[in-house]
């Protein structure tokens, strides 16, 4: 017989966690009282985080969320409830069937089904794809019409990149370092901000896109034809973008370039994911990861910082490790799953988002303390929160 059970750690400094309380921190793994909502660990197909919010996706299409909730990101409609301390189920998107959810820093998105698209929280920048001198933010999801079924979404701390059916991509939200990957054909400058979903042009990438995500100030897209390529733009500073900048003028990159991915398989499936500047991607069982470093979140070297500028490091294999089947990424920090039901966390680590019970960053990926009868099936991170659901065995 089988029991299930959810269990998160890190910073809880807004409820983030939903343990019910506010803490500035759990640095060793501690279980969710589910009890209060419909809400099953069994059941929970994804868990993501921003800031200090979390929003959770079940098998049903439910959505559950907690935490921090003065912009609307938490989605229950109370904005005057500054700070949710247990999960609760976003009611007003009940009538759909939800298959996928994203954080930005303060806002939120969710898609249907049907490929539609659900925002709320922030939107200050734009990143909500409305004007926000009309919204600046939202306390109830609100669909949005882009034009066409939708097959991918992913928020960064102030855009939000999402991918058609038809291998369309869309861009909204800041541009401060052109991580919208559009130039003003006006001014031929990038914008600064782009209030509305925008196609990115064809010719800028080339392939099939099967995905996009978005990083604190990049985007990266994944494209497959032959093999898969990567096309990134944004801020370059921590070589996050796959390539060292040499002066000041590659520091950020406007439009897309194409990162080649010359040691992936082109047969098997491809995961990208990305921090504010590293960038891990998981495929075959093999995490490759690249930019910054100097928390661990490469999950090598010494990480240390060198005559006080942040390590930078290329593409690389995280090598000692086991298979990994599932990977979620924080601001900084980084939980895997494995094949054999363990978890792996590393890199920063100051709210005890590794679960080690310490505050120092881990420079390897180490095992979370789980008891020797259980195994994990799934993990989840927010900026500097961290999830796992456990299955007990007995």
């Amino acid at each position: 017989m089988s029991t299930y059970r959810l269990v998160s750690w890190g910073a809880n400094s807004h409820g983030q966690l939903g343990q019910g309380l506010l803490s500035e921190q759990f640095i060793l793994p501690q279980e969710v009282d589910l009890s209060g909502c419909s809400l099953k660990p069994e059941a929970i197909k994804k868990i993501v985080g921003g800031a200090g919010h979390t929003l959770v996706l079940d098998v049903n299409g439910r959505v559950y969320s907690c935490g921090l909730n003065n912009k609307g990101q938490v989605g229950n409609a109370d904005i005057e409830q500054r700070n949710v301390l247990t999960f609760q189920k976003i009611c007003l998107l009940e009538h759909e069937v939800v298959i996928d959810v994203c954080c930005g820093w303060d806002s939120s998105a969710a898609l249907t089904k049907n490929g539609e698209l659900y925002v709320w929280g922030s939107n200050r920048y734009g990143q909500l794809g409305l004007d926000p001198s009309h919204f600046p933010l939202l306390s109830n999801p609100h669909k949005i019409s882009v034009g066409g079924k939708l097959k991918n979404i992913s928020m960064g701390l102030r855009h939000t990149a999402i991918v058609t059916e038809n291998n369309e991509l869309y861009i909204c939200g800041s541009n401060n370092r052109g991580q919208l990957g559009l130039i003003n054909p006006e001014t031929m400058e990038p914008y600064v901000l782009l209030s509305t979903f925008t196609k990115v042009a064809e010719w800028a990438m080339q392939g099939n896109i099967e995905g996009a995500v978005c990083g604190q100030y990049h985007t990266v897209v994944i494209t497959k034809n032959h093999t898969h390529d990567a096309y990134a733009c944004g801020d370059n500073k921590h070589g996050q973008l796959g390539f060292f900048s040499k002066t000041s003028s590659e520091s950020r990159v406007v439009q897309p370039i194409c990162i080649p991915l010359s040691g992936i398989q082109h047969d098997v499936p491809v995961q990208i994911h990305t921090g504010w500047n590293h960038i891990n991607i998981l495929s075959n069982g093999v995490v490759i990861s690249w930019g910054r470093n100097d928390y661990g979140q490469l999950g090598r070297s010494s990480a240390q910082p060198r005559n006080g500028i942040s390590i930078k490091e290329g593409l690389q294999r995280i090598e000692n490790i086991p298979n990994i089947s599932q990977l979620s990424v924080g601001s900084e920090h980084n939980v895997a799953l494995t094949d054999a039901g363990a978890v792996l966390c590393w890199g920063w680590n100051e709210h005890g988002n590794c679960g080690n019970g310490k505050t120092e960053n881990v420079l390897r990926p180490e095992l979370l303390p789980i008891s020797s009868n259980s195994v994990a099936v799934l993990v989840g991170a927010g900026a500097g929160h961290s999830f796992a659901v456990i299955k007990d065995i007995r």
